[in-house]
């Protein structure tokens, strides 16, 4: 299971003619850079604090996070009271794994405004991350009294309870999560790892309303494509891996667990090794299961000289691996 949560922030970006009102014409008359217009704003309002946070947003699109947090505290400078700086320069700071001052900058945002639910669940989120969950349920109950429809709260209190091992309250808490907000990927993933753990088919309810949500997500491909080889339903297993190598064919992944399948689900040996092989094409330079499995396809094909190569090669890879000498002996013999 992932644990973790990352941050991502949206940023919207409005076209508009010039100020003398000329209509554009040429894609040449366009700035390419997102950047010049927000600098030639920020030149003739030096002391606007909002431009400097537009621009830190630009910044943290790009990645730049210094940049980013050097506007966003030029903001803060500005107008010490605004909850939305704050919120960006705490999950700046997290990001720098700097979780007290992101604690910090999210305390003091409340103090302005006790009852800002964005604070309240991002305090939640962030003790949650350092599980301290005694905390986090306390500011994500105190944005429930204010907002008892609100997906992500619920969301949050799943991983912490997820955290304290008590999975009937993770699951509930990541289904209330759902019902208030069907797009919420993350709790329809949390709950189908949870059903393929107990090898229970509702797991592909979840990871395909995962997928709904997020149709190229190889994450939620990938979950969906284990489970259904753990349950033995290889055919569809092999559709869920080559739906990924649809999106990304470099997936090692994909190539490996479909080689799996045909190898010891379907003994469909010329499929098996094939896939091997791209796996190797993709993977590590040192991939020593991929020779081995790709050696036992040709051994039950018996093309042995073929199988001999691989399980030599995996041997080289590897000198204690123990499946491939004996594979090695028993083609010897």
């Amino acid at each position: 299971m992932k644990y973790l949560i990352f941050f991502v922030l949206a940023i919207l970006f409005a076209c508009s003619s010039g100020d003398d009102g000329r209509l554009v014409k040429n894609q040449s008359d366009v700035s390419l850079n997102p950047f010049d217009s927000v600098n030639t704003l920020i030149k003739a309002e030096p002391s606007d604090a909002n431009l400097y946070f537009q621009r830190a947003k630009l910044h943290y699109a790009q990645r730049d996070l210094p940049a980013s947090l050097a506007d966003v505290g030029r903001a803060l400078k500005l107008d010490s009271s605004n909850a939305d700086y704050y919120l960006l320069f705490a999950d700046l700071k997290l990001i720098s794994k700097e979780s007290r001052e992101s604690r910090d900058a999210l305390i003091t945002a409340l103090r302005f405004n006790p009852n800002n639910i964005d604070v309240l669940i991002k305090l939640g989120e962030l003790y949650m991350i350092v599980q301290d969950s005694d905390h986090s349920f306390e500011y994500l109950n105190r944005a429930l009294k204010l907002d008892v429809y609100n997906g992500r709260a619920y969301q949050i209190k799943g991983f912490n309870y997820m955290y304290l091992g008590d999975t009937a309250n993770a699951v509930s808490s990541f289904q209330t999560a759902i019902e208030q907000d069907p797009q919420d990927y993350e709790s329809y993933m949390q709950l189908g790892f949870f059903y393929a753990n107990i090898q229970d088919d509702l797991a592909l309810d979840y990871f395909n309303n995962a997928l709904k949500v997020n149709p190229t997500s190889l994450e939620a491909l990938y979950a969906k494509g284990l489970f259904l080889q753990t349950i033995e339903k290889s055919r569809e297993a092999i559709g869920a891996y080559r739906a990924m190598l649809d999106i990304r064919e470099s997936q090692t992944d994909a190539w490996y667990n479909q080689g799996y399948v045909y190898l010891e689900q379907l003994a469909v040996y010329d499929s098996a090794a094939y896939c091997f092989t791209r796996a190797l094409d993709f993977g590590p330079a040192v991939y020593p299961n991929a020779v081995y499995n790709r050696g036992l396809a040709h051994e039950r094909a018996q093309d042995f000289p073929k199988a001999e190569a691989d399980y030599r090669a995996a041997l080289e890879m590897n000198p204690q691996y123990d499946l491939a000498a004996i594979g090695l002996e028993r083609i010897l013999e």
